[in-house]
């Protein structure tokens, strides 16, 4: 089964009296622990409704390759109807959805997997995490549901739609305290902090790698592949830059920067469009992603195969 995910960021963060998808967290930030942690996984594509400090957000969210939705209303509705939203661009397009508000950032990715693998041999088409009893995010729903959900009238959210949903529902019991910790008010990020510390001590010492094409500088690398992507999904060059958070000039910048090197185009381009035209990969441009992503597993593979025989004795949990 595909599996997406949708994270709501578009809110005031009234309660916590700082934006809360940009607090600090253990080197990162709330938002990018919680996408990293579905990237992770394999969760694809992910979707992030956005609403204020909007292009805040597009810029430090992109190099991640996820998808925005912009609320422009986020100032007067709820969170539900963000996730109405995230969920309704998302249908059709995976078959089941993690669904979290981006101030849950600590789940596990092994949390991820246990939940996948239960709904892949269960009847369930909601599944619902809990930890010690208290139920948390994110929550698996399979894609076929989200119509009943966001046609829900009633006043409790997407909480009330899926208690009013009269399908099959599981809640699983997992090992993860992540699962139910948020950033809600200053004393919830507190206990946030103090969790992400614990679980930064227990982490075994891991690798990782970067890969980038160069001739005297960089010309490719993971931002361009994920442009490239975006391009080939959307069809159009400017949609692609706008669903990674990157201005025009510079998405073109990085095209053009690697046509220089290439010898090749990238992107064949028409005129007329509600975007200015429209952009599709060449042959070459294929052909070069699909080799770049190819190596990059090779690579990856190989590293983390001499990762353990070089640094088997530092991958003990710190005490």
């Amino acid at each position: 089964m595909k599996t997406g995910a949708v994270v709501v960021a578009a809110g005031l963060s009234s309660r916590m009296k700082s934006f809360k998808p940009m607090l600090q967290l253990s080197g990162s930030t709330v938002i990018r622990t919680a996408v990293s942690a579905l990237r992770s996984a394999g969760v694809s594509p992910v979707v992030v409704v956005i609403g204020k400090n909007a292009e805040k957000l597009r810029k430090h969210l992109s190099d991640l390759d996820v998808i925005f939705v912009y609320n422009k209303n986020y100032a007067s509705t709820d969170m539900y109807h963000s996730a109405c939203m995230g969920l309704k661009s998302i249908h059709g397009k995976t078959d089941r959805v993690f669904f979290l508000p981006g101030d849950v950032p600590l789940f596990s990715r092994n949390s991820l997997f246990t939940m996948m693998g239960y709904m892949d041999y269960s009847s369930c088409s909601i599944l619902i995490p809990a930890h010690n009893g208290k139920k948390g995010h994110p929550v698996l729903i399979k894609s076929d549901v989200i119509p009943q959900l966001v046609s829900y009238k009633g006043g409790e959210g997407l909480k009330g739609a899926i208690e009013a949903f009269a399908g099959a529902k599981d809640v699983i019991e997992l090992p993860d305290m992540g699962l139910t910790i948020d950033a809600d008010r200053p004393e919830d990020y507190q206990l946030l902090q103090s969790y992400a510390k614990s679980l930064a001590l227990k982490k075994p010492v891991e690798c990782s790698v970067k890969v980038s094409l160069q001739r005297k500088e960089t010309f490719f690398d993971d931002k361009t592949a994920a442009l490239l992507q975006q391009v080939a999904r959307t069809g159009s060059l400017a949609q692609a830059c706008c669903s990674m958070g990157i201005s025009y000039s510079h998405g073109w910048k990085l095209v053009k920067i690697a046509e220089s090197q290439l010898a090749f185009s990238l992107l064949d381009s028409r005129s007329g469009g509600a975007y200015g035209g429209g952009s599709s990969l060449t042959k070459e441009a294929k052909g070069l992603l699909e080799a770049y992503h190819r190596f990059k597993q090779e690579v990856v593979y190989f590293s983390e195969l001499n990762f353990h025989k070089f640094f088997y004795r530092y991958q003990k949990e710190a005490r």
